[in-house]
C-alpha cells in the first residue's frame, strides 16, 4: 500500500519522512518575505552544507545539533548568536510542518558574547536614526503586509494558541509553544512595519534627473573584474536581489547616491572593497 501524506495543522499535506534538508530549507526560505529570507538564508545553508545537502531532516538529532554549534562557536570569531537564531527560526517552522518528529529548537544554547571593551560612543548618525524613505510602490506594499498580518495571521495563531492550550499538553515539543514563538515573531513584524509607516518619508517621483537617488536605475563597471552591473534603488518593501533591486540604505546603496555618470566609488562588503564606475542613470 503505498504510503500517504500526512496533514499538518494548516490542512496541507506534509512531505514524505525522507525530505532531504536542501528540500526543506528550499520550501522554508521560498515561504518568507524577501528581506528576511535575505538575511537568514546563508547562514542555514551552512547548516545545510554542514549536514549533507542530501541528508533526511528527519535523521537529524539533538546531538547533531549540539556538536553544530560547537563546531560553529569554534571557527567563527564573531558573535555567532543571530546565526543561531536564523536556525532556530528553521527548525521550529521544521517542527511545524512535521518535518521532524522532535523540536529541535530546543537544542540552541545560544551564548551571547560579552564584551571586555568599554562601551563607544554612538556615533552621529546610525541606521535607526536615518530616515527610511520609501517609494509610492513600496509603502503601499509594506501596508498590504501590514494589513495581511493584523487581519489574517493574528487571528490564525490566537486559533492556534486556544486549540493547543485545550489540550493542556505542555511538553517541550507541544503546538503550544511553536504557535507562542510565532505569535512573538508576527507581533514584532507588526510593530516594525507600523514603524517604518509612521516614520518613513514617501517620495514622490521627480523629473529627469542624473544624479543617483531612491529609485534610480543605475549601470555600473565593476572595475576589477570588467564586468557590467545594473541596480536599481528603492527602499522597504520592494528588495529584490534577484531583480538587481536593492535596498538605497545598503553599503552599495549608501555609496551611490548623489554620484553621477563618471563617478567612481569603494564599497566595503564581507568579500573585500569593491570599485566601481557610475556608467549609466536612468529614472524606473
Amino acid at each position: 500500500m503505498p504510503h500517504s501524506a500526512k496533514r499538518d495543522s494548516s490542512g496541507s499535506s506534509a512531505p514524505e519522512s525522507n525530505l532531504a534538508l536542501s528540500q526543506a530549507i528550499t520550501s522554508y526560505l521560498s515561504s518568507l518575505a524577501q528581506e528576511e529570507r535575505n538575511s537568514c538564508a546563508a547562514d542555514i545553508n551552512t547548516f545545510a552544507r554542514w549536514f549533507g545537502l542530501q541528508r533526511p531532516i528527519r535523521s537529524i538529532t539533538p546531538p547533531d545539533i549540539e556538536r553544530y554549534q560547537e563546531q560553529l562557536a569554534a571557527e567563527s570569531r564573531t558573535d555567532v548568536s543571530q546565526r543561531l537564531d536564523s536556525l532556530r527560526a528553521f527548525l521550529v517552522e521544521a517542527r511545524r510542518r512535521r518535518w521532524i518528529d522532535t523540536n529541535l529548537a530546543v537544542n540552541i544554547k545560544i551564548k551571547r558574547k560579552k564584551s571586555t571593551e568599554q562601551p563607544k560612543a554612538a556615533p552621529a548618525e546610525t541606521a535607526c536614526d536615518e530616515q527610511i524613505r520609501l517609494t509610492p510602490e513600496g509603502f503601499q506594499k509594506l501596508s498590504e503586509e501590514l494589513n495581511y498580518l493584523e487581519t489574517v495571521m493574528r487571528p490564525k495563531i490566537a486559533l492556534e494558541l486556544r486549540t493547543a492550550a485545550a489540550d493542556k499538553d505542555f511538553r517541550e515539543n507541544a503546538p503550544y509553544d511553536v504557535a507562542k514563538q510565532h505569535q512573538g515573531e508576527v507581533e514584532a513584524r507588526i510593530r516594525e512595519l507600523k514603524r517604518i509607516l509612521e516614520t518613513g518619508q514617501v517620495v514622490e517621483e521627480s523629473g529627469p534627473t542624473h544624479v543617483i537617488d531612491l529609485g534610480s536605475k543605475v549601470t555600473l563597471r565593476d572595475l576589477d573584474e570588467n564586468e557590467e552591473i545594473v541596480y536599481t534603488l528603492v527602499g522597504p518593501g520592494e528588495i529584490d536581489p534577484k531583480r538587481g533591486k536593492i535596498s538605497i540604505q545598503s553599503p552599495v546603496g549608501k555609496a551611490l547616491t548623489g554620484k553621477t555618470v563618471g563617478d567612481e566609488v569603494l564599497v566595503e562588503v564581507p568579500a573585500g572593497t569593491l570599485r566601481l564606475r557610475v556608467e549609466k542613470v536612468e529614472d524606473r
